[in-house]
């Protein structure tokens, strides 16, 4: 059936990813303007919370389509629609990251689903469900676990404090030295942003370093490999 794209309500309590590609919107609007045609969205009946299609959804909202085409299903509990969603993420689309999956089976397992059911939930086996499990973090606060994204696996097992787990929301995935490097390719070939907005940045970054290690960084010099063989100022 098809309604109006502004009666559907988002719900980001119920998206298992961590967050929306806006690069994937941007491809999927682009596909729109040759002519491809996408599956119909998936909402709850009555609600009208969007269970799956998050990309589309924000695909058509940057078009101003008025009306899409939905599939209106009802849920026994808050726990089935939310297995549904990440059902339906994991069968198509881009695939789910480690975090996101990650994520899930930590509401799945509060959901009460047991191992085997969120195996099928996921279409991971048991084992690997527990191994991620086990690489799990926990909440300082609340004693509950926490999905850590890629980069910060050194975290877990850890307890996160709230400032933490903030940052770990925020954070892009990759190894910190991959952020650290590309600053330095930034800096070392004048593709910096002259703005006071960086300058404020990287003296943030460079005071904080500072009170880390202040017996290797002194202000104004770079330790050998943190910078660059010319001991570029950071100043």
């Amino acid at each position: 059936m098809k309604v109006k794209l502004s009666e559907i309500v988002v719900d980001d309590g119920i998206y298992p990813r961590g967050s929306v590609s806006g690069f994937n919107v941007q491809r999927l609007i682009a596909a729109a303007k040759t002519g491809a045609k996408f599956p119909p969205l998936t909402v709850e009946a009555g609600t009208m919370r969007l269970v799956d299609g998050r990309h589309r959804y924000g695909a058509y909202k940057e078009m101003e389509v008025e009306k899409v085409e939905v599939i209106a299903k009802t849920y026994t509990s808050e726990a089935d629609l939310f297995a549904d969603s990440v059902r339906l993420n994991v069968g198509h689309g881009l695939p789910l990251d480690q975090y996101s999956i990650s994520g899930a089976i930590i509401r799945l397992r509060q959901y009460g689903l047991t191992k085997d059911a969120i195996a099928d939930v996921v279409r991971l086996p048991v084992d690997k469900i527990e191994k991620i499990e086990r690489g799990l973090a926990v909440s300082a606060a609340t004693n509950q676990p926490i999905a850590v994204k890629g980069g910060l696996s050194h975290l877990r097992g850890h307890a996160l404090t709230p400032q933490q787990i903030e940052v770990n929301r925020r954070y892009g995935g990759q190894k910190a030295v991959f952020y650290i490097r590309q600053t330095i390719g930034l800096l070392q070939n004048d593709m910096y942003p002259h703005t006071p907005g960086f300058a404020a940045a990287m003296d943030e970054l460079m005071s904080i370093w500072l009170g880390i290690r202040p017996d290797v960084v002194r202000r104004g010099t770079a330790t050998p490999g943190l910078i660059g063989r010319e001991g570029a100022k950071l100043d």
